[in-house]
């Protein structure tokens, strides 16, 4: 083999090793984010669960209704339509003796 070939030969190599290496740390990214995410969605509906157990809380405020009251307070920490989500899935996952609490279409 002629010295230009084999040095043409190792770059291919290279690239190809290159291009394989950052599409793994890029699918191994992608899942360690979503893992994130997962975990922060659990904490949040945690956060609902004890806000909707806050019965005290939720007579200072005013309110008159526990699904409410976790509305308005996960609704200053996201947007409400994620709050909306977050108290739904909880309700779902770690407290279902709040569902009955839940406005019709929430479910």
């Amino acid at each position: 083999m002629y010295p230009k070939q084999l040095h043409t030969r190792q770059y291919t190599v290279a690239t190809i090793t290159t291009m394989a290496t950052a599409a793994l740390v890029a699918w191994c990214g992608s899942g360690l984010a979503h893992a994130g995410t997962d975990h922060a969605d659990n904490n949040h509906e945690r956060e609902a669960c004890a806000l909707m157990d806050d019965y005290p809380g939720m007579l200072r405020t005013g309110a008159f209704d526990i699904v409410a009251y976790a509305f308005a307070v996960l609704s200053t920490e996201m947007p409400p339509t994620d709050a909306a989500h977050v108290i739904a899935a909880a309700t779902h996952d770690d407290c279902p003796n709040h569902a009955a609490a839940l406005p019709y279409g929430w479910s």
